[in-house]
């Protein structure tokens, strides 16, 4: 029991993809400004019975990362690899459930429905003033959030995958952090909102750095041409790298870390200083240009007036056809996980000798 207290917040096999040895990862504690080049993996971005004291939730979680870690490897090897459905379906759902599974996302979602509760509350019972210790609160925190983001993954599965690949004649690298996925919409900061992150809308995108020369992208593909039309995405210049590494900054909550054979420069670390004592929204457009390169925005798309248009013209039409037909939403969630266990071992060994 006392080997399964230990929960990884961040999973060690996703750390190792940062390491040179296996064993350690460097970061950088940003509220202490110190620099850790060797820290063991095992006992890094992780907390005792984080999830739960139920054992089955870890293991759970660790099934998923098995899984995932298959096509991970293969992706690293062979960038040009073509994921099969299974695998990409597979990816995203570790993407979303590593967007939940943080410790800044458990405290985030726990205050908004504390403070939304609060609010009805006050209303229902008429109270003006209420009681500063009164507080709705979950028992297991991080196990709400989990839920959260894992009942929206068929929300998002309508959203295509690149991977982009740092060349290998270029020097720099990705860094990752203690929240290695992430949501941006370029798209609606085009449109003068930077920073919205709602997963339904149009233009809504998840990213998660895989390796130091690797990143996962899942994007709106009705609004955004990346890269080329088939095939991954190849950044050259160093500082559209270091742009995405202070995207990844801006997203942290208190860590960054890297391969220990890589430098996290100083810049790096004094922009994630300043943001952690003024957050602020990344703003991924200047001057009409986009600061990620190799995201395009549909002409199409560019038309929309968020002053003058309906709540509905904001949303996907995945989710607007989901939202319109529960009843397919819930068969869909139903089918994850249904094939018997003998069906899915036949089918992962075929998995892994695909090619």
């Amino acid at each position: 029991m006392a080997e399964k207290k230990n929960h990884h917040i961040i999973p060690q096999s996703y750390q190792r993809l940062f390491s040179n040895d296996g064993k350690n990862i460097g970061i950088y504690v940003i509220n202490k400004n110190l620099v850790i080049n060797q820290s063991p993996i095992k006992s890094t971005m992780s907390k005792d019975y984080f999830y739960s004291k139920d054992h089955t939730i870890e293991e759970a979680l660790s099934d998923i990362e098995r899984l995932c870690m298959l096509a991970f490897h293969k992706l690293e090897n062979n960038n040009d690899y073509s994921l099969h459905e299974v695998e990409r379906l597979n990816i995203l759902t570790y993407v979303m459930i590593q967007l939940g599974r943080t410790t800044y996302m458990s405290k985030k979602l726990s205050d908004d429905v504390n403070e939304m509760s609060l609010e009805i509350f006050k209303r229902c019972t008429g109270t003006k003033q209420l009681d500063p210790h009164l507080e709705f609160r979950f028992e297991e925190p991080p196990l709400f959030s989990l839920s959260v983001y894992a009942g929206m993954i068929i929300d998002m599965a309508d959203l295509s995958f690149k991977l982009v690949c740092i060349d290998s004649k270029c020097d720099s690298f990705f860094i990752t952090s203690d929240c290695p996925a992430f949501t941006i919409n370029p798209y609606f900061d085009y449109l003068g909102y930077a920073g919205v992150k709602t997963l339904g809308y149009k233009g809504a995108c998840l990213m998660m750095p895989l390796t130091p020369k690797l990143m996962i992208l899942f994007y709106d593909s009705n609004i955004y041409k990346v890269g080329n039309k088939k095939g991954k995405v190849i950044i050259r210049e160093a500082k559209d790298i270091e742009t995405m590494n202070m995207l990844i900054a801006n997203e942290a909550n208190e860590i960054l870390a890297y391969n220990p054979l890589h430098e996290i420069s100083i810049p790096l670390r004094e922009y994630a200083q300043k943001m952690r004592l003024n957050a602020q929204p990344f703003k991924l457009f200047m001057k009409g240009q986009c600061k990620i390169p190799f995201f395009h925005i549909l002409d199409k798309a560019k038309s929309l007036n968020l002053n003058s248009c309906y709540q509905e013209d904001l949303l996907r039409e995945h989710a607007i056809y989901l939202s319109k037909n529960p009843e397919l939403k819930q068969y869909l969630r139903s089918l994850g996980g249904s094939a018997s266990v003998e069906d899915r071992q036949r089918f992962y060994e075929e998995l892994k000798n695909r090619k």
